[in-house]
């Protein structure tokens, strides 16, 4: 069968991957140079090292994705925590979460009993837990309902809940689906000891896609960059065809000026692996107007903003810490987790559901991340910032509010052979590379049984 994946992110590749390895005439297209869509990097001009669009957190719940990272040959990239542990740091000190070596759930219970917390807190937490474990998965309801149904006071809500639910979710307590919180929470925390623990990459996104990628054109696979997807042809009510725009693709090409090549790939499958505001564009106009098409829109967009640093000297002295009442929610020590040692120091500042900082200058933002360094850790006082960037991504993911999960399309839809990939589909979660992925793979199998 020659399938069409259109869209080289994580969906697109776990597809493209999945489908191939059940013998597919596979191509993928992806319309810029670089891969990995909304999970990108690029080699910063000035330091050398790789800058992501926004480090993302994974746990050891991500088990599609390791298991794609394996597929994929690119599984020495995941540095992995034995057990969880995270830093946090406010006025009152540091206070760190490290869970023993016990089963989950007593793992948390333990780790939670030794943070530095109010007693109120810790029994709030442990309430909260009881609920998501053995309660209904509260359908309709925000993630602060949640919290209100549990007791949650001010204090659990600022130095547990609140910073840990909006880096899952990308959306404040207030607008966000507490369903997806509990999904998330009930296999990350409640199922595994492992499954708790943190993971991080040792280079950018683009790199992971990379490595992908050379074990999907390793095994036949097409892949080309550059080539935009202009639209997919129906015949009939099934996909028949995907005209492309190739344009110049290696450096060569563009230097030399090459016209763009419009060509027409016949397909008798189509998995559309793009962000769901790119899903109507591709699509006859007919198709537009109709469900589950007609729906995507209203999915919204959450942004995140994310800071990278280069510091004179080593002020962070753990990977990850979590900067609690701080508009920078948490600050990554990339060149520690890069392996690489000795200053300059390269942090990485997340702030997620950043709706407040998306419009503000860059110059304001650095300033408060240079501002947090100072309030929290003493190292500080001396050091300089040598090199700052900002990155913005208005629509890094899906508003995961109760009123779009029912929105949310599976991989079949209407159109015989066109079938949908993305965290934005439905997959259970919020908006994660894990749900990509899980997509990715369940497209696939539904191309493979044809539904």
């Amino acid at each position: 069968m020659k399938v069409v994946v259109i869209g080289a992110g994580f969906a697109g590749l776990a597809a493209a991957l999945a489908l191939q390895e059940r013998r597919h005439e596979v191509t993928v297209l992806e319309r810029r140079g670089v891969l990995g869509g909304r999970a990108t990097s690029f080699r910063d001009a000035q330091t050398g090292e790789d800058v992501d669009n926004g480090s993302h957190l994974m746990v050891g719940a991500y088990t599609a994705t390791l298991d794609l990272l394996r597929r994929g040959r690119a599984e020495d990239l995941v540095l992995a925590q034995d057990d969880l542990h995270i830093d946090y740091v406010d006025d009152a000190g540091r206070s760190v979460l490290r869970c023993p070596r016990l089963a989950a759930p007593w793992h948390l219970l333990a780790g939670l009993l030794r943070m530095r917390l109010p007693w109120h807190v810790r029994w709030e937490a442990l309430r909260l837990a009881i609920r998501i474990k053995w309660g209904d998965s509260a359908p309709g309801a925000t993630l602060a309902e949640l919290f209100r149904r549990t007791g949650q006071s001010p204090d659990a809500l600022r130095l547990l809940w609140g910073p840990l639910a909006t880096a899952i979710l990308n959306e404040t307590p207030e607008r966000a689906a507490a369903s997806l919180f509990i999904t998330v929470f009930r296999e990350a925390f409640l199922a595994d000891r492992r499954a708790s623990r943190l993971l991080f990459l040792r280079r950018g996104w683009a790199v992971v896609h990379e490595r992908l990628a050379e074990a999907f054109a390793a095994r036949g696979g097409v892949l080309r960059r550059r080539a935009l997807a202009e639209g997919v042809e129906v015949s009939d009510g099934r996909v028949s065809a995907v005209r492309v725009k190739q344009r110049a693709e290696t450096r060569d090409e563009i230097r030399a000026g090459r016209a763009a090549v419009s060509a027409t790939l016949p397909a008798d499958a189509v998995v559309m692996a793009v962000p769901w505001s790119a899903v109507g564009p591709l699509l006859p106009e007919a198709l537009r107007a109709t469900r589950p098409f007609a729906d995507l829109p209203r999915l919204g967009g959450s942004p995140i903003v994310s800071l990278d640093l280069w510091l004179d000297r080593f002020v962070v002295d753990e990977p990850l810490v979590g900067l609690r009442d701080s508009e920078m929610e948490w600050v990554f020590d990339k060149g520690r987790i890069y392996g690489r040692a000795g200053a300059p120091q390269h942090l990485s500042f997340i702030v997620s559901a950043a709706w407040r900082s998306l419009a503000r200058p860059n110059a304001e933002l650095v300033a408060a991340a240079e501002q947090v360094l100072r309030r929290y850790f003493p190292a500080m006082a001396g050091a300089k910032v040598e090199r700052a960037l900002v990155l913005r991504e208005p629509e890094a993911t899906f508003t995961c509010g109760p009123e779009v999960e029912g929105l949310r399309p599976g991989p079949v839809t209407p159109v015989k052979g066109l079938y949908l990939a993305g965290d934005w589909t439905d997959t259970g979660l919020p908006a994660t590379i894990e749900g990509a992925v899980r997509s990715g793979f369940r497209a696939a199998e539904t191309v493979e049984a044809g539904a």
